[in-house]
C-alpha cells in the first residue's frame, strides 16, 4: 500500500505539471529543445532588448491559452543567449516566428500579422500555404544539426578556456587547451586510420 500510495502521488504531480505547461508559453533551451521534435509547435524566437518582442508578449501568452487544448505547443527562445539554436533556424531578426509540424521534422517560417488570430489560423492548416523550410539546410537537417554542433563545442570551450583561467590562469589554462585539442585530434586520426584499414601491414 505505501509504495502504490507513492506511486499515485507521482502520477499526480506529473499530470498537475502537464496541466501547468498546457496553456502557458514553455521557455526552450539548447537542453530542452529535443522536445521540439515531439509533435507540433509554435517557436518564437526573441531578445530581451526587443521592444517589438516586448509588446508582443502578452499576445503571445494569451495564444498559448487559446492553443491549450490542442495539439500544437507553444514555445520561445531567447535569441541573445541561445546562438546555437538561432544558428540553425537562420533567425535574422527579432522576434522570429516559425511552426514546427507534427512530423517534428518540417518548419514553416511565419511572416504573417502578428495577431493572435492569424497565429491560430496559421498552425491550424495555414502553414500548408506557405513554403517550408529546406530540410538539407534547415534546423533539423544535416547542415542545420552540424551548426548546432559547432556552435556548441565553440561555447563549451570557451567557458571551459574560462572556468580553467579563473582557477589557474591563462597560461596554464592554454596549454591544458592545448593538451586536450591535440589529444582530441590524436585519437580522431587514429580512429579514421583504424577504420579505413590503414594500419593493416602488408605482407608479401
Amino acid at each position: 500500500f505505501f509504495d502504490m500510495q507513492h506511486i499515485f502521488i507521482l502520477l499526480w504531480a506529473a499530470a498537475l505539471l502537464g496541466l501547468c505547461q498546457a496553456g502557458h508559453v514553455q521557455v526552450l533551451t539548447s537542453r530542452n529543445f529535443a522536445k521540439v521534435n515531439e509533435g507540433d509547435w509554435l517557436l518564437k524566437f526573441y531578445a530581451p532588448w526587443c521592444g517589438h518582442c516586448k509588446r508582443m508578449e502578452p499576445m503571445y501568452e494569451a495564444l498559448a491559452k487559446t492553443l491549450a487544448d490542442s495539439s500544437t505547443s507553444v514555445g520561445k527562445v531567447d535569441g541573445s543567449a541561445e546562438r546555437s539554436l538561432t544558428a540553425i533556424f537562420s533567425v535574422a531578426g527579432f522576434p522570429s516566428l516559425f511552426y514546427v509540424a507534427p512530423d517534428g521534422q518540417t518548419v514553416y517560417p511565419y511572416k504573417g500579422p502578428r495577431s493572435e488570430e492569424a497565429l491560430v489560423e496559421f498552425v491550424e492548416g495555414g502553414y500548408k500555404e506557405v513554403e517550408a523550410l529546406s530540410f538539407w539546410t534547415g534546423p533539423f537537417g544535416f547542415v542545420g544539426q552540424m551548426k548546432w554542433f559547432l556552435l556548441y563545442l565553440g561555447d563549451f570551450i570557451l567557458t571551459t578556456f574560462e572556468w580553467l583561467a579563473e582557477r589557474f590562469g591563462y597560461v596554464v589554462a592554454g596549454v591544458i587547451m592545448l593538451g586536450v585539442a591535440m589529444v582530441g585530434t590524436a585519437s580522431v586520426v587514429v580512429g579514421m586510420t583504424v577504420a579505413t584499414g590503414g594500419g593493416d601491414v602488408k605482407r608479401d
